[in-house]
């Protein structure tokens, strides 16, 4: 089983224009607060989005061709 993090808004606001079941790439700083004998425990210090901004899908046509914008 995977585990599950929870990332409040406030530490990752794209999060709410994101899809459920879709994947998206995070960089996460993480700090340890707890070890055991089959993994660690760390709280998220700070999380960041390494997804590319939605621009809006623009396009020109112009003689030579399509340009997007």
């Amino acid at each position: 089983m995977k585990p599950i993090v929870h990332i409040p808004f406030d530490i990752l606001p794209e999060g709410r224009d994101w899809k459920v079941g879709k994947s998206y790439r995070v960089r996460l700083v993480l700090r340890q607060v707890n070890v055991g004998e089959h993994g660690a425990e760390f709280e998220v210090v700070d999380a960041t989005s390494l997804e590319p901004a939605d621009k809006g899908r623009r396009y020109y046509s112009t003689e030579s061709g399509t340009l997007k914008a």
